[in-house]
């Protein structure tokens, strides 16, 4: 199945061979995943479900040029649970306080795109996206007594909802060139800034308002892949300018990639090093590197690995 028809987050335009119109579906879901997490001051207990479904259609245009249309549907729904324990005997005495939590999200895509075969080795793709994202939370909380677990009186626990509709969309712009076995694929897409409504409900007390500021930063990428008879290398660079408005960092991505295939085996490779910086209070600089890795054999079995690694400059 091609992996990029509407997609604004591949870097290459990959048209379909064929001059029919083709229809894909995937769907994936996590049954159940659980995380423990012990230091000395905080325990916790994360449980999540998760389903996701992608539906697309695409149609290539003309038999002699590599005009299509394609069309994405995409829907995310995620279930998690959380219970979390944090040991507090330095300000209140010898007591801690139980949080529970639930988080309901259903994250919506629908994507056009259109490729335009404009030279013999020259691809322009102009992509529209709407995102529709549902949100809804709710936490309580409580403290204990250290000793005999039983609560206590001393503070009050509480119950915090928090349900909010988020909705924005956004254009892309993609090149395509080749020259040679050289292929050079750029990737555009301006800046964007939304609207959140949100509910929140603080033990009774309700609060509705309007989050202006949220979206993202433009960025702008370029990736150079050379193609081999059985092999391709390459090399990208994607920057993603600060929006001060929404809080939004500052990043550069740069990756490294190595394709081979035979009849019989497929590898593919990719290194992906990110590093952003620190514009507002509210972001935490980190640097990312993503190692991955897909082998197949024999049309038949697949094995995959990946490593990925967070730091945070200011937290660690």
């Amino acid at each position: 199945m091609r992996s990029n028809e509407g997609s604004l987050t591949t870097k290459h335009l990959n048209p379909p061979k064929n001059t029919n119109t083709r229809f894909y579906f995937l769907y994936g879901q996590i049954v159940n995943s659980e995380e423990k997490r012990k230091i000395t001051y905080l325990h916790t207990l994360d449980t999540f479900k998760s389903s996701t479904k992608i539906v697309g259609i695409d149609n290539r245009l003309s038999e002699d040029n590599l005009h299509y249309v394609s069309l994405l549907y995409s829907s995310l729904n995620r279930n998690v649970h959380q219970r979390e324990r944090e040991d507090d005997t330095e300000h209140i005495g010898n007591y801690y306080i139980q949080f529970f939590s639930e988080q309901n999200i259903i994250l919506e895509t629908m994507t056009l795109e259109y490729v335009h075969h404009l030279l013999d080795d020259l691809l322009v793709g102009l992509s529209y996206k709407s995102v529709s994202l549902k949100r809804d939370n709710k936490l309580d909380y409580q403290w204990y007594n250290s000793e005999d677990d039983s609560k206590t009186e001393l503070i009050i626990g509480g119950t915090l909802k928090f349900e909010s509709n988020h909705d924005y969309n956004y254009n892309s712009l993609r090149l395509q060139k080749i020259i040679n076995n050289v292929r050079f694929d750029f990737h555009f897409t301006p800046e964007v800034i939304s609207k959140e409504i949100y509910s929140v409900d603080y033990n009774g007390i309700s609060v509705t308002g309007v989050e202006s500021n949220t979206g993202s930063g433009r960025t702008i990428g370029l990736h150079v892949t050379r193609l081999g008879y059985n092999n391709d290398f390459s090399l990208g660079y994607y920057k993603e300018n600060e929006n001060l408005d929404t809080n939004d960092s500052k990043q550069v991505s740069y990756d490294f990639g190595y394709n081979y295939f035979s009849p019989n085996i497929v590898f593919r490779g990719i290194i992906d090093y990110t590093k952003s910086e620190k514009i507002s209070g509210s972001n935490h600089p980190f640097t990312k590197i993503d190692i991955e890795g897909i082998l197949s054999l024999f049309n038949t079995y697949v094995i995959g690995y990946e490593y990925t690694n967070y730091k945070y400059d200011d937290i660690g």
